[in-house]
């Protein structure tokens, strides 16, 4: 894929769990576009020795660490993903640390950059980005593709989507529309198309 032209554009790229994000960041990457991902910025905000990391113990104990002392995210995510009410206050411990990483990552980065954000719309952080991407799927591919990745149950997958807003209505509030319900040689068609998009933008 060729290289995008050196401009000032932030793109948001987002969609539901296991949607295809992570195949059309490594596209874009490849393409030459600095790409950061918010999880794994949460998976940083949760190692050890972090504040975050301090008050998840505090908060749920030691038994969800690995004998590392890492926090567990497996053992994490059947916790929060459970109840709602933990879910929003893992959040609110995350969130602030991801969101000042993000924005210190497009501070040090010039023309166009690619944000990897599942939850753009969920912690509304349209303004921090030009163009909102969304990756497009069916639920069903969805709970397939994590069952195959993540070894989760169907229920467990059902809890993880039903955690986010529905692809159908982000897909209603994007920019861009980037439909993986096909082939991966018919995602990597759009994704050039895209990146064509850019070029003369």
């Amino acid at each position: 894929m060729s290289e995008v032209k050196t401009k000032r554009l932030i793109l948001g790229i987002t969609g539901g769990i296991a949607s295809g994000k992570s195949t059309v960041m490594r596209a874009l990457a490849r393409a030459g576009i600095p790409t950061v991902s918010s999880d794994v910025l949460a998976h940083q905000a949760i190692f050890k020795a972090t504040s975050v990391h301090r008050r998840i113990l505090r908060r749920y104990g030691r038994g969800i660490l690995r004998s590392s002392g890492q926090i567990s995210r497996r053992t994490l995510g059947h916790i929060v993903f459970r109840d709602p009410a933990e879910r929003r206050w893992l959040e609110r411990q995350v969130h602030p640390v991801v969101i000042r990483t993000l924005k210190q990552f497009i501070r040090a980065h010039h023309g166009i950059v690619a944000l990897d954000i599942p939850l753009l719309f969920e912690a509304r952080l349209q303004n921090l980005v030009d163009k909102v991407i969304v990756v497009y799927s069916s639920r069903e591919l969805q709970i397939k593709r994590l069952r195959r990745r993540d070894g989760l149950s169907r229920q467990n997958a059902l809890q993880r989507i039903a955690a986010q807003i529905p692809l159908g209505a982000k897909r209603r509030h994007a920019d861009i529309v980037l439909d993986n319900r096909g082939t991966p040689p018919a995602l990597r068609s759009q994704i050039r198309r895209l990146l064509k998009d850019l070029n003369r933008t």
